[in-house]
């Protein structure tokens, strides 16, 4: 299923929450008992046991025949007490076949989607390949664009495009209708010079306007807190899955932007997106101000438009390696903040809990208009995010 609106292909449900399941394996979380992968293995138990009894009754009938070929004399006596011997070590091996799931039941499961390229069992946990993240980040995106679709939101074609943010590096002559503030000044006076006149003899013919040049590139920061408190109620789960889905997004719809991920607790670490799942930097405390810092230094240089989304459940009290406790941590996440505004980056802080120390801490940002603050529950992670990441593409597509 595609439209205009939606660039992935619909990719079968069942696929998908397998490979949800394996991400979630992958960070070393359990399944729930009805997880799909947790079926599946069911399934694959049933069959193998269903297998197994139908071998057992072939056996028992075989040996009622022998015994019975055996009272009519036809065959040798000791072949076939050899024959019974085996038939039966055999029944008695299937005798032992166990009815619930095992192992062998899983790796079943992990060995189909292996088969497929979406997988490498190889090593201690199942491990998404490269073509399994995304395949998944399609998955996930195809959904989410539906959702938001339905509520009237998300991608919408564009008629006209504006001129974005834009920087005027090459002149040209003036036209009936150019705008009066993109006159290239320095090129005008020089024209009425190259021919020798005055400036009290500027003419029409000298005037030239900056030529606009569209910069709607967006580089797009998600920065993952991975404390212990995140591997709670789907937190870490839905982040990740979001990273994912905008990940998608820009390759299939919005090449040249760029998304950079971070997964921080008291370490931060940059990330490709479709190998987040198998980054862990499971800590007990939040360095905030690392991540930020992090982001910040990464792109400062790179031209383009440029924003973040950090998102986590703790407030900071974790800074250059030590716990320094709120107070000490918030001062330093506001002072990077204010760099920030002043290097012209975009900061949205999503909070995924609402107790009080993160309310302070929000309200902290609030007071100096330093970056949106937005509290969005983890089951509407990724239609928030994907949405403002097309709003502000919208935005800069149309010059707003």
């Amino acid at each position: 299923m595609q439209s205009p609106s939606n660039p992935c292909s619909d990719i079968e449900q069942s696929t998908l929450d397998l490979l949800r399941d394996s991400a979630k394996m992958q960070m070393g979380l359990g399944l729930d008992y009805d997880s799909t992968f947790m079926e599946k293995a069911r399934e694959k138990a049933e069959e193998r046991y269903r297998k197994a009894e139908e071998k057992r009754w072939e056996i028992q009938q075989k040996i009622k025949d022998i015994k019975e070929s055996q009272i009519e004399g036809d065959t040798d006596a000791g072949e076939i007490e050899a024959e019974i011997d085996d038939l039966e070590q055999r029944l008695q091996e299937l005798s032992g076949e166990q009815k619930g799931v095992t192992r062998k039941d899983y790796d079943s499961v992990l060995g189909d989607l292996e088969k497929q390229g979406l997988l490498d069992s190889s090593a201690e946990r199942p491990k998404l390949t490269s073509k399994g993240a995304r395949l998944m980040g399609q998955g996930l995106l195809s959904r989410i664009l539906m959702s938001l679709e339905r509520k009237g939101l998300g991608p919408h074609k564009i008629e006209e495009l504006g001129e974005g943010s834009w920087t005027g590096s090459t002149s040209r002559p003036y036209e009936a209708g150019d705008l009066y503030h993109r006159i290239d000044i320095e090129r005008t006076l020089l024209a009425t010079a190259e021919r020798g006149a005055p400036l009290s003899q500027l003419a029409l013919r000298d005037f030239h306007v900056l030529e606009p040049q569209h910069n709607t590139e967006l580089h797009f920061g998600i920065l993952v807190d991975q404390s212990a408190s995140m591997r709670k109620q789907g937190k870490i789960e839905a982040a990740n899955e979001t990273a994912l889905a905008l990940a998608e997004l820009m390759r299939l719809r919005y090449p040249e932007d760029r998304l950079r991920v971070f997964t921080f607790s008291e370490e931060v670490r940059e990330v490709q997106p479709w190998m987040i799942t198998a980054s862990t930097v499971d800590m007990k405390f939040t360095d905030i101000r690392a991540a930020l810092r992090a982001y910040r230094t990464r792109v400062i240089y790179l031209p383009g438009n440029k924003q973040v989304h950090l998102i986590t459940d703790s407030a900071p009290n974790f800074l250059d390696g030590e716990f320094v406790g709120f107070n000490k941590a918030v001062e330093a996440v506001i002072q990077e903040a204010r760099l920030y505004r002043v290097n012209g980056i975009i900061l949205n802080i999503v909070m995924l809990d609402k107790e009080e120390e993160l309310r302070r801490f929000a309200q902290a940002l609030a007071k100096e208009n330093l970056g949106r603050v937005a509290y969005v529950d983890t089951e509407n992670l990724g239609e928030a995010l994907v949405d403002d990441y097309i709003s502000s593409k919208r935005d800069l597509l149309r010059g707003g």
